[in-house]
């Protein structure tokens, strides 16, 4: 379909390099604090510290700061505009890192500590107002990536971050859910974790299968089918999982809403493995001219 270089795709990360850099430090924080449990033979540290959550808030913020990276410059920000986003993305996820990973080394509950001075109370309070002002700065990009047109050169990709969007938002609704849970349980045996983890992962899900399908010979209007499936079903195992926490069971129970949700994640590796064959099968004829 596309026979622009991947290098053009790539080379979006260079032209919001802070966000590459943001990513690097919250995988490199993940690191560190992975060292330290294998250190202490253990994850637990202090009273209240845990840091597997600290590992997997980090990881998970690094990461989605690199797939934002790729969506920024098809965003249309005015060169005042991107310069303001990216200061406030700074200044947030600074105070994110820095709290998370120094209060859980301290042994306290970056959020809901029981056991720390009233500073650490306000520190927690504070945190789940930068939250919010993440989920801020995402709606603000969303607007932008929406208004783009999906018939242009950058179609297939947008389409596919339309269906991201709307899985962030559930794993942004999942975040707000645990903060007013003051933790990921809910009900007898229910975790909402894996629906806010899921839900970000539509941000790299749903647009590799763009990726892939926009650099082979498929056809526009097929690529486009294969991104309406492979969205919609990412989408669907979403709500299959809130549909399971919801009912306060996890989801290693079985039950219809799982087992719809097992289907729909079947039926986007599906897709995703088409769009990487229909990639495949058009690199030889990329590379010997044919």
């Amino acid at each position: 379909m596309d026979g622009n270089p991947d290098v053009g795709f790539f080379s979006a990360l260079v032209r919001v390099r802070v966000l590459f850099w943001v990513g690097i430090v919250g995988l490199g924080l993940s690191a560190v604090c992975t060292i330290v449990a294998a250190i202490l033979g253990g994850f637990a540290i202090g009273q209240e510290g845990d840091l597997t959550k600290a590992i997997t808030f980090d990881g998970a913020l690094g990461l989605y700061f690199l797939t934002l990276g790729f969506f920024v410059p098809l965003a249309d920000f005015s060169q005042r505009g991107l310069r303001r986003w990216l200061n406030w993305t700074i200044g947030l996820v600074t105070y994110a890192y820095g709290t998370e990973t120094l209060q859980t080394l301290r042994g306290l509950d970056p959020r809901f500590t029981k056991v720390g001075s009233p500073f650490d109370r306000i520190a927690g309070g504070v945190f789940f107002v930068v939250a919010l002002g993440v989920v801020a700065l995402f709606c603000i990009l969303a607007v932008k990536l929406l208004r783009r047109d999906t018939s242009g050169t950058d179609g297939i990709l947008l389409l596919a971050i339309r269906y991201g969007i709307a899985a962030t938002m559930l794993a942004f609704a999942a975040g707000v859910w645990m903060s007013a849970m003051a933790g990921r349980k809910f009900g007898a045996q229910g975790n909402i974790l894996p629906l806010h983890a899921i839900g970000f992962h539509g941000l790299q899900a749903v647009p590799i299968v763009a990726w892939f399908l926009s650099r082979s010979q498929l056809s526009h209007r097929d690529a486009r089918r294969w991104v309406h499936l492979t969205g919609i079903c990412w989408n669907a195992a979403c709500l299959g999982i809130a549909w399971q926490t919801a009912a306060g069971e996890p989801i290693a129970e079985f039950s219809i809403a799982m087992a719809l949700a097992a289907a729909f994640v079947l039926v986007w590796a599906a897709g995703a493995v088409r769009a990487l064959l229909a990639w495949m099968q058009s690199k030889p004829a990329a590379v010997t001219g044919y």
